[in-house]
């Protein structure tokens, strides 16, 4: 995207390096666009990973069970949101995800890391605050963005209490990542309207 923008840190890619780089970012962002999870004929965020010749989410390690991912998702967001001059497709994939992210924040809870006397050094628990900034589960059911966790061997569990101190300690099973995307879209969409 930089080279493309032309970065003077990139002034030395030369028109035939340029078009080469368009095309890729070109088929980039095509797939992004066909990977945005459709559920129930509306458009909301993406997985993790997918299979790379079916385009369906897929699980990685063990603990990460195909579903929607926030942490992700965020990410890929900002990046549409940098295009400078979207197309209505990249526009309508910002709006869904913006609206997605929107629809299944999760208000007055938040990640608290505690002391345990389990062997471990410290645990995760999710504690009630109602001045906590919104936030968002890793993992969300690709059918009803129901929030889901796994254990080390790949059980799927719906209570970050069911996973085990190791897994609940090692992994970010909830963040503040869709906060950004929410930020930064009121600007973005005020700018489109120009």
């Amino acid at each position: 995207q930089e080279v493309l923008a032309g970065k003077p840190l990139y002034a030395w890619v030369d028109d035939g390096l340029k078009a080469r780089i368009q095309a890729s970012w070109d088929r980039g962002i095509d797939l992004i666009l066909r990977t945005q999870w459709v559920q129930e004929g509306v458009k909301t965020v993406w997985a993790q990973q997918y299979d790379h010749e079916t385009l369906q989410p897929v699980k990685a390690r063990a603990y990460e069970l195909p579903g929607l991912s926030a942490s992700e998702s965020a990410d890929i967001v900002m990046l549409l949101m940098r295009i400078k001059k979207p197309s209505p497709e990249v526009v309508e994939a910002v709006e869904a995800a913006a609206a997605w992210f929107d629809r299944t924040k999760i208000t007055g809870k938040k990640v608290e890391t505690v002391s345990v006397p389990e062997g471990l050094e410290e645990d995760r628990i999710l504690v009630d605050d109602p001045d906590a900034a919104p936030i968002w589960p890793r993992y969300s059911e690709l059918s009803d963005n129901r929030p889901f966790f796994a254990t080390r061997e790949g059980v799927k569990v719906y209570d970050l209490r069911e996973v085990p101190a190791e897994r609940r300690v090692g992994y970010s099973w909830y963040g503040t990542w869709g906060g950004k995307v929410l930020k930064k879209y009121p600007e973005w969409h005020r700018k489109l309207g120009k």
